[in-house]
């Protein structure tokens, strides 16, 4: 097959996503786009205005600059094409070197036990995808780069936390602070929430959903054009601590218990919506 430009790469994954796809031969994105190096064509074909550079965080100019992005958007109407379901799973963190201008500056996350945390979210994903095929639902595996406004029924963005003291753990869920689909975020939260802790044996982590889950780069399509579009379901979930060696063991000693019960609570999701 002919090598694709940077170009012709970035231009096709727009497309997909402006169809709600990321195509390849087991729903994740095809390898040529996948490898498609980012550059400034990407910003190019963005269509949002351009921003400042984000603040320093802690600033007041940082509280300004996100003040805009914490009031709700107008209600949505939730995304229910008809057919086969399609869930998005987001491995946060992989491919992030590859992620286009605007979305340059995110960090690689946390590391624990040998293993690079987009290691583990990516391996959770696939699992968690294999569990949603088997059950005739349609399951995307996304980089850190999202398609240009995806559309899905569900998205979840999977990461594994960390802190440098290694004491905390637990896992948490959280949503956009300005989703136009609250009531279905919810909705979403509370059916892998009602399984996950249970079927892991992890806490629930007392901190609670950051400002950096509910703020997450990938709801904002206000600001980012990799972003989901409104109406998408969609929720951000940290496993438990890679940083914490009672955390670390379960996620890496039995990944199958952490992907089982996140694929049963969006299929439990998913049944809402017929």
């Amino acid at each position: 097959m002919a090598t694709l430009t940077r170009r012709q790469a970035l231009l096709r994954l727009m497309a997909l996503g402006a169809a709600g796809l990321a195509l390849g031969p087991s729903g994740e994105p095809a390898s040529a786009l996948a490898s498609a190096p980012a550059d400034e064509e990407a910003g190019a074909a963005c269509s949002r205005p351009s921003e400042p550079p984000l603040p320093p965080p802690g600033t007041p100019a940082a509280s300004g600059f996100w003040a805009r992005y914490r009031v709700p958007l107008p209600p949505a109407p939730v995304y229910s094409a008809p057919g086969r379901k399609r869930v998005g799973l987001q491995a946060g963190h992989w491919l992030v070197e590859q992620v286009p201008s605007e979305l340059r500056g995110l960090g690689h996350g946390a590391s624990g036990g040998g293993k690079a945390e987009w290691e583990v979210n990516l391996d959770v994903a696939r699992r968690v995808a294999d569990l949603l095929r088997a059950a005739d639902v349609d399951a995307d595996v996304l980089p850190a780069t999202v398609p240009v406004e995806y559309q899905a029924h569900v998205f979840l963005s999977i990461h594994a936390d960390g802190d440098e003291s290694g004491r905390n753990r637990g896992w948490k869920l959280g949503r956009a602070a300005w989703s136009a689909t609250p009531e279905a975020d919810d909705r979403l939260m509370r059916e892998i929430s009602e399984l996950y802790g249970v079927a892991t044996g992890l806490p629930v982590d007392p901190i609670g959903a950051s400002r950096r889950m509910t703020a997450y780069y990938a709801f904002n399509s206000r600001r980012y054009c990799h972003a989901i579009a409104p109406g998408t379901p969609s929720a951000i979930l940290e496993m438990a601590y890679l940083t914490n060696a009672t955390d670390r063991e379960r996620l890496l000693g039995n990944p199958d218990a952490i992907a089982r019960p996140v694929a049963d609570g969006i299929v439990r999701f998913l049944a809402t919506l017929e």
